[in-house]
């Protein structure tokens, strides 16, 4: 029974050790030397043109909760949870709440027109064809929603489908009164 454990524990310690070495080798060699965000991070500021070709500026909503979505066209989860943002958004616009879809994964303008048609979304949506906004937050699997408090502190980041109960546990405090 000892020899058994003894050679678990080796395995195990092999395993870790394996695992580490390989994170610092792909951290190393991806010449990529952003820091990823942390919640209580300040996000820093983007901009970009949504698909109205009006420009939205993180600046522009200090004060105010935002949550930042970058999205997928063909993903199911995104197709899913549009109608929750939608419904969250159409609740608390009026009390400050700002959303903002982020696609660069598209063919084309079109096609992420197409998708926020057939959604209905009410909110900017920025086609990014180059990542730069993805690349600024060092963004690199999707999708992810980030909620910001109003001071663009990270609260969260949400990889996959986002539910309600998520978004008012995490921004319903904004809301009261």
């Amino acid at each position: 029974m000892e020899i058994v454990n003894k050679m678990k524990t080796k395995t195990l310690f092999i395993v870790l050790l394996y695992i580490a070495v390989n994170v610092l080798l792909l951290n190393s060699c991806s010449g990529d030397k952003k820091k990823a965000i942390r919640t209580g991070d300040t996000l820093s500021q983007f901009s970009g043109i949504d698909l109205e070709g009006k420009t939205f500026s993180l600046d522009s909503h200090k004060g105010s909760p935002v949550i930042v979505r970058f999205f997928l066209t063909n993903c199911p989860y995104c197709i899913a949870d549009t109608p929750t943002f939608n419904e969250f958004y159409d609740k608390y616009r009026q009390k400050g709440l700002k959303i903002v879809y982020i696609n660069n994964n598209g063919a084309n303008s079109e096609e992420v027109q197409s998708f926020a048609n057939e959604l209905n979304i009410r909110f900017p949506v920025i086609f990014d064809p180059q990542g730069k906004i993805a690349k600024q937050y060092n963004i690199k699997v999707q999708p992810l929603t980030l909620i910001l408090s109003p001071e663009h502190k990270l609260l969260a980041a949400l990889l996959g489908g986002v539910s309600e109960a998520e978004l008012n546990e995490l921004l319903d405090k904004y809301f009261k009164g």
